[in-house]
């Protein structure tokens, strides 16, 4: 049995982790099943949004403590950084991720569903970070403040006591609270409003939203026109205006 369900629905990727009686806890294997997935879906054009959930009764509880505890660890062979990783920023994945989760969100799992753009969430999911309590440095600590506020993210890495859905809601972590038989339902409808709008101008999009964060006003200019005047100048770009001037469904080519 696969540890990663991936199935193809017009235009949206259904990713589904999918070792429940684990909590689906990242291993090793999933890890690799998850990197080629993130790679078919970068590169399928026809494919223009995913939404990452989890099987059972929970998201993901985080990394297998247990896989990890009969390895030697070395930086570039973990789960995060080695060579099969499970995070979709390391594979150039310009396309809108959305993720839709429920119980717990923990650890590596909430790494997964922080690398996604809009998190839909059930009203009894949990958000943590419980590492230290196994021994385990947080790799992603670097990163978490680009997420929530500096002293949040402080209190989640040195306690490792979690937060709600309610509360990750108010710190902006979350877009949508739902009830769990909902919750797809909600993330589809919001792939589906994303579907709605020209590809190629949503993946150009999604890159400056993310590659001009730390960078000063003069290389943000450049790099949104090394981006921009291509996409600007498609067939779609062209189309656009005229179904919108005509007062129609606009046709993507994607050219």
């Amino acid at each position: 049995m696969s540890d990663v369900i991936y199935e193809k629905q017009g235009h949206i990727a259904f990713i589904r982790l999918n070792r429940p009686d684990s909590l689906n806890a990242i291993n090793r294997s999933m890890t690799k099943e998850l990197s080629k997935i993130w790679c078919d879906f970068r590169d399928d054009n026809s494919l223009w949004v995913a939404v990452l959930s989890g099987e059972g009764k929970t998201f993901c509880a985080g990394a297998d403590v247990k896989e990890l505890a009969v390895e030697k660890w070395e930086f570039r062979q973990s789960l995060i950084f080695g060579d099969d990783r499970c995070i979709p920023s390391n594979y150039g994945v310009w396309k809108p991720l959305i993720a839709a989760v429920h119980g717990h969100v923990y650890g590596a799992g909430l790494l997964l569903a922080l690398e996604c753009d809009i998190i839909v969430a059930t009203n009894d999911a949990m958000f943590g970070i419980p590492e230290g309590k196994v021994g385990i440095v947080t790799l992603f600590a670097p990163f978490l403040s680009d997420y929530i506020p500096r002293k949040v993210a402080a209190e989640l890495l040195f306690t490792g006591k979690p937060i709600d859905a309610q509360r990750a809601y108010q710190l902006g972590l979350v877009n949508k609270v739902t009830l769990f038989k909902d919750l797809l339902s909600v993330a589809i409808a919001t792939a589906n409003e994303i579907c709605d709008n020209s590809p190629l101008a949503t993946w150009a999009t999604k890159q400056l939203f993310y590659r001009s964060r730390n960078m000063d006003y003069g290389s943000a200019l450049a790099l949104i026109e090394h981006i921009a005047t291509p996409v600007s100048n498609t067939e779609d770009a062209i189309e656009a205006k005229r179904a919108f001037a005509e007062k129609r469904k606009m046709q993507w080519k994607l050219k």
